[in-house]
């Protein structure tokens, strides 16, 4: 099982940490859950990979702008549980894909989920975007 390179719109697992834990001086995410690489940067001065990762969650958003609803059909693709999912917008973690939170997606088989459908995956970057132009995007630089 190798841990496969990370691309916009794979689905892994995370200690994701949320605005509000970061507030509380946690250090690290309460759980582990999956989360959506939206993006993928190769710092050249040390050669690692930095990722920014949006989280799924079962709670609906208190708005619709908030957050991407995954179609059931994506959720059962992904082998996520039956219950509704959705990627929030508005939150975003940015960490280094060696970071010691991101874990197999199914231990001993998978290293991640898969990946989002390409118009699904353009919906979140959209949502991110218009979060980030109402400047109501909270992210957090996550160090080991």
């Amino acid at each position: 099982m190798t841990k496969p390179e990370p691309v916009p719109g794979l689905v892994i697992r995370y200690d994701f940490l949320w605005s509000h834990e970061r507030e509380k001086g946690q250090g690290e995410g309460s759980k582990d859950r999956p989360c959506v690489v939206v993006t993928a940067i190769v710092r050249n001065a040390d050669g690692k990979t930095e990722v920014l990762l949006v989280p799924v969650t079962h709670s609906s958003p208190a708005m619709q702008s908030d957050a991407i609803c995954i179609p059931a059909a994506v959720s059962i693709h992904l082998g996520l549980d039956d219950g509704p999912s959705y990627v929030v917008t508005g939150e975003a973690n940015a960490v280094s894909w060696d970071d010691a939170g991101i874990i197999p997606a199914r231990p001993g088989k998978d290293w991640a989920y898969g990946r989002l459908p390409k118009g699904l995956y353009e919906d979140i970057r959209s949502g991110m975007l218009e979060q980030l132009r109402q400047h109501k995007l909270k992210t957090g630089k996550r160090q080991r």
